[in-house]
């Protein structure tokens, strides 16, 4: 296990701050991205990170009406998630075929039969409800430890924008679809 400082966290998702705002409830899926420098060129991780209920969200309303869904075992992970005792767990996309080889993940990461590590990894969590600053700095802890093999000193949120620049974005997004969010 090595130590690092800082690691940097950038946050994909304006939802993430309108709730940080308290614009709107604080999400319960937000897409991270970890960098080893504030200047984030050197990207060392990526996640999605789900919460319970935007698991369950999920499986009742958007894979329940999908009868065509193929991967039954996605849909019974979900289940065991859902109704077993772990507090997290991860679920993995593999490459589809040689072209997506090239996405693997550069850190740890189970291989799948045909030797390859995951290009995208979905964090299920049981640890919050919704997603605030300091329950994803917490995350970002664990997965730190178990997918890059580092303790990390301190978690540092890149491109926080302020109450003011929240508020403008949020505005134009509820304009532009034409309801509050």
């Amino acid at each position: 296990m090595i130590f690092i400082n800082t690691i940097y966290v950038h946050i994909r998702h304006w939802a993430f701050w309108w709730g940080v705002h308290g614009f709107t409830n604080k999400s319960c899926n937000d897409e991270i991205t970890l960098y080893s420098d504030q200047e984030k060129t050197n990207r060392v991780a990526y996640f999605d990170l789900w919460t319970l209920p935007c698991l369950i969200h999920h499986l009742n309303e958007e894979l329940s009406d999908n009868e065509s869904y193929e991967d039954n075992k996605y849909l019974e992970d979900i289940q065991a998630f859902i109704h077993g005792d772990k507090k997290m767990d991860y679920s993995y996309l593999y490459p589809k075929d040689d072209g997506d080889a090239e996405y693997q993940v550069k850190h740890s990461g189970p291989m799948n039969e045909q030797g390859h590590k995951p290009t995208y990894i979905y964090v299920w969590s049981k640890l919050t409800e919704a997603w605030d600053m300091e329950s994803i700095a917490e995350h970002v802890q664990i997965l730190a430890r178990h997918f890059l093999q580092m303790e990390v000193g301190r978690v540092v949120f890149l491109d926080q924008p302020t109450y003011e620049e929240t508020q403008v974005v949020y505005e134009e997004e509820c304009a532009r679809f034409g309801v509050r969010f």
